[in-house]
């Protein structure tokens, strides 16, 4: 309790340390993620290289050799989609913003032109709006002269953090890509020393105290449903990024000659954000529509209609083809994880905040259970469970 109330006490002190130690180990952080995804592709590959050099009779060597080999491989694979993110997106997506800045002051003319005839047949509203026209020039002036030059100030030297924090991001990737290349190839010995020293604090089940067993278990849930839900989202968001891409490609040639949207641009747009559970497709549907509108109303009626037949073909078909319900958490507590990992860690909490959540549902919920039986109340559990059975994927996430 005395614990418990000096971190309440300290809790902004406490706060500044953590983040200041998150900043320090940020390269490792990123590695340590950049491994976790890269992982299973060259788990693919050692396997592969395994049969392929099957003639070495040296097993050591051989080993030795596929493991290498497959790190160089699942790296090689990272680095050219970020060659291919680089080299083919960022540019569209340049272009894109750049011809969105000039299209724009010819649709705020048409806007304005639309806007003045429609006020010159109408000499009441006329009269409100040059009142309104009025109140506005005069706020935007005493704006101008007043607080302009410190908005100014703030925008310089948020622009000039935001560089250094760019060149910041691109060096702890930098590092990020050398310790992941360190993680991947001890990836076998980092899990036997992770498993020893597991073993070592805990006893084995059936001993007085022993947990052995149950942690080993919740080690392997923990790892199936993040490692289900992050590679899959990831899958996911590429494959509708694609259908997306080029349904927007065959509406644009079906048109030729008329303005149009950047099809990377919206399809990008749509693929970063379907990472985010919940929230994303609504996100992405807003900002892909307000882009299409301005350069092509026709192209924004399009993206819409499709983009709403083909949430409900991800929804139904693609999603748990790819994913399943990894969670085995409702929709309920996904957009509960949402809301709060996404308050404390942004962007990166809105994408880990389920797979936590979950892991912490499910760990309440044995925890539940167990303290059921040994109450002697074992039957309610046993009627939860016949009211709400697990899925077929939660039983294999369990096993």
């Amino acid at each position: 309790s005395l614990l418990l109330f000096f971190a309440l006490f300290r809790i902004d002190a406490i706060h500044k340390a953590f983040s200041h130690i998150c900043r320090t180990l940020m390269p490792f952080i990123i590695g340590g993620a950049l491994a976790y995804i890269i992982c299973p592709i060259c788990n693919f590959f050692d396997n592969i290289y395994n049969k392929v050099f099957k003639f070495i009779k040296n097993e050591k060597k051989k080993k030795s050799l596929s493991n290498n080999l497959s790190v160089f491989t699942g790296l090689l694979i990272a680095i050219l989609f970020i060659y291919f993110m680089i080299i083919v997106i960022i540019p569209n997506l340049v272009n894109s913003v750049v011809r969105l800045i000039q299209i724009i002051p010819d649709n705020v003319n048409k806007v304005i032109d639309f806007v003045q005839k429609f006020l010159n047949e109408n000499e009441t509203l006329m009269k409100y709006s040059e009142n309104i026209i009025d109140k506005t020039y005069t706020f935007i002036n005493d704006w101008l002269g007043n607080e302009f030059l410190g908005y100014a100030q703030g925008i310089a030297t948020g622009v000039s953090t935001g560089v250094v924090n760019i060149i910041v991001v691109l060096f702890n990737v930098l590092i990020g890509f050398i310790v992941a290349a360190y993680l991947l190839t001890a990836r076998k010995k980092l899990a036997k020393q992770g498993k020893m020293v597991v073993y070592s604090i805990f006893r084995k089940e059936g001993t007085r105290s022993g947990h052995l067993d149950s942690v080993m278990e919740e080690i392997k849930y923990t790892d199936k449903v993040f490692s289900g839900f992050v590679n899959g989202k990831i899958l996911d968001a590429l494959v509708i990024a694609i259908i997306c891409f080029i349904a927007l490609k065959i509406f644009t040639i079906c048109n030729p000659g008329k303005e149009m949207m950047s099809e990377i641009l919206i399809a990008f747009i749509v693929g970063i954000f379907n990472v985010i559970p919940f929230f994303g497709w609504y996100i992405a549907w807003f900002i892909g529509a307000l882009l299409c509108l301005i350069v092509n109303p026709a192209q924004c009626l399009f993206f819409v209609i499709f983009n709403f037949i083909l949430q409900q073909i991800d929804g139904n078909i693609i999603g748990p083809k790819i994913l399943g319900n990894t969670t085995g958490i409702s929709s309920f507590w996904v957009l509960f994880a949402i809301l709060l990992f996404g308050d404390i860690w942004g962007f990166a909490g809105m994408l880990l905040g389920v797979p936590i959540f979950a892991v912490i549902y499910h760990l309440i919920k044995k925890w539940v259970f167990k303290r059921l039986q040994i109450n002697g109340m074992e039957n309610l559990s046993e009627e939860y469970e016949m009211e709400y059975p697990p899925n077929e994927r939660e039983k294999r996430l369990e096993s």
